[in-house]
């Protein structure tokens, strides 16, 4: 394992819990930065812009940077920009985060009332999802002949006092079934939103064993850490349990469970021994 560089934390279920921080999150990040470790934060959530994220991570007692942040919401917009897409109109089933970012990356945001035809339609956490939402995606997608893209596909996330709610991929599941066609999924599992963190960290030339992954559920963002070769850990306090965790096989399981965020420098540095 090469020596670490940067530790990548997931936030819902990692550093807060709805609207509480968890214990020992503050001291941690202090910690790693004291001792000149970078660190970032991935989200899958794309109902918040990177700016947003910068408050929200102050209010719970984080500063941080704009370049230490990555949303799937970035991230979808950073990989249509890749492909050569630039100024299409896409509509949009997400938080008003998703639509800022996609309008300053240079696209075309589409709502429910004005109804033009779009090239794409991306869909993300939406508390406000309804049937119409659902019918003009369909429309886009079977009459217009629009590409259907998901931020990600988390069935659900953790909330204060360990409620689950419903997640983007219940939203996704539903255009899907609609439009009969699959979503191409932007965020953890897949690597490219870690790519691009690490990329703005200048992180993205190290050795993947320098990076450690740090989050609470397995099938996103350990299968993530993994599959870009980092050192994954598991953290009981959102989705998945220290017996998901034991039990897990292939890219799902971890190489280190932690049952709170507080442990981890003590692993850190069991690990460089």
């Amino acid at each position: 394992m090469a020596a670490m560089t940067t530790v990548i934390f997931d936030m819902d279920g990692v550093i807060y819990r709805g609207s509480e921080t968890l214990p020992g999150v503050v001291d941690c990040i202090r910690n790693l930065r004291d001792h000149l470790i970078k660190t970032g934060f991935l989200t899958n959530n794309s109902v918040r812009s990177r700016e947003d994220y910068i408050e929200r991570l102050r209010r719970y007692g984080i500063d941080s940077e704009i370049h230490e942040i990555m949303t799937s919401g970035e991230a979808t917009a950073r990989y249509l920009i890749s492909l050569g897409y630039n100024g299409q109109r896409i509509y949009v089933i997400g938080g008003k985060g998703l639509a800022t970012t996609l309008t300053a990356s240079g696209f075309e945001v589409d709502t429910l009332d004005e109804g033009n035809p779009c090239d794409f339609v991306i869909i993300g956490w939406d508390r406000e999802i309804s049937f119409n939402k659902i019918a003009r995606a369909q429309h886009e997608i079977l009459v217009n002949g629009a590409k259907l893209i998901a931020t990600n596909a988390d069935a659900m996330f953790p909330t204060q006092g360990g409620r689950l709610l419903p997640g983007a991929g219940s939203m996704v599941a539903a255009v899907e079934r609609a439009s009969g066609t699959s979503a191409e999924i932007i965020g953890k599992p897949r690597d490219l939103s870690l790519r691009y963190l690490l990329d703005e960290l200048g992180s993205g030339s190290d050795d993947p064993s320098s990076v450690w992954v740090v989050g609470d559920r397995l099938d996103t963002d350990i299968t993530c850490g993994n599959s870009h070769g980092a050192v994954t850990v598991l953290v009981t306090t959102g989705i998945a349990s220290r017996k998901d965790g034991e039990q897990a096989d292939g890219m799902l399981r971890p190489d280190h469970i932690i049952d709170k965020i507080a442990e981890l420098p003590d692993l850190i540095t069991e690990a460089d021994k």
